[in-house]
């Protein structure tokens, strides 16, 4: 069964970072799953200090994918940031009849959106933003959506 858990500062434990770790699949590229792993740490670290919450997608006990989001202020408009997304190796780029035949990315986007959309009914939200790593994800967020706001950020209107 799809579950999407959610772990933030009350929820998540000290092993965190462990119970993660060993369902997720890293890129097979040595230098790309160092630095997924370093992010991942960095997350789990967030959540524990109460900066970030997390989204993890599951399917039979191997972690589909996750989203980290905390809240932000660009340009003094309040807004959801999404400070990580992590799809595992073997679910890149595939469109899965679970997730209603979208790829994780997308279906890790659209969870996004939708408890964005959630929130700026209770609270003054107008964006999500990211700040993405690379000029290969900047075309990633734009084909979902996203626009540039300037040479750091991208941002989705809610």
């Amino acid at each position: 069964m799809l579950e999407i858990i959610n772990y933030n500062c009350s929820t998540s434990s000290y092993n965190l970072y462990t119970t993660i770790f060993k369902k997720l699949q890293f890129s097979n590229d040595i230098q790309q799953a160092n630095r997924e792993e370093l992010f991942i740490k960095d997350i789990c670290s967030r959540i524990t200090k109460s900066k970030s919450v997390l989204y993890v997608l599951e399917f039979e006990e191997k972690i589909i994918g996750l989203i980290a989001l905390s809240a932000s202020s660009v340009t003094d408009q309040p807004s959801v940031q999404i400070d990580y997304i992590f799809v595992s190796q073997s679910f890149r780029s595939q469109n899965l009849e679970i997730l209603n035949n979208l790829k994780p990315f997308r279906y890790l986007i659209n969870l996004a959106i939708s408890l964005a959309e959630d929130m700026s009914k209770k609270l003054g939200l107008r964006y999500i933003v990211l700040s993405p790593d690379s000029d290969n994800l900047k075309e990633k967020y734009l084909s979902v959506g996203f626009k540039k706001l300037n040479k750091e950020w991208m941002f989705f209107k809610i």
